[in-house]
């Protein structure tokens, strides 16, 4: 895992985002941890969102829209 300052993250953002593509990116300030970069991918593999939904959210749209499309099928019967 790469590991970098803020300041070396900065003057190099091209390279360590390409670099974030296969494997995070420690960016540190004072020497402490404190961001990590990674691919948008691996983002949504470990948070198990799809398109930054998460499935819960994901789950309460598609319920929204089904109650929805119910009421336009009742109205157009009507």
């Amino acid at each position: 895992m790469t590991r970098v300052s803020a300041t070396e993250f900065k003057n190099n953002i091209g390279a360590f985002s390409d670099a974030a593509m296969n494997e995070p990116v420690i960016i540190t300030s004072h020497q402490r941890d404190r961001l990590v970069l990674m691919s948008a991918d691996e983002y949504r593999r470990l948070t198990g969102t799809q398109n930054g939904i998460s499935p819960e959210i994901e789950l309460l749209m598609e319920q929204r829209l089904e109650k929805h499309r119910n009421t336009i099928i009742e109205l157009a019967n009507r």
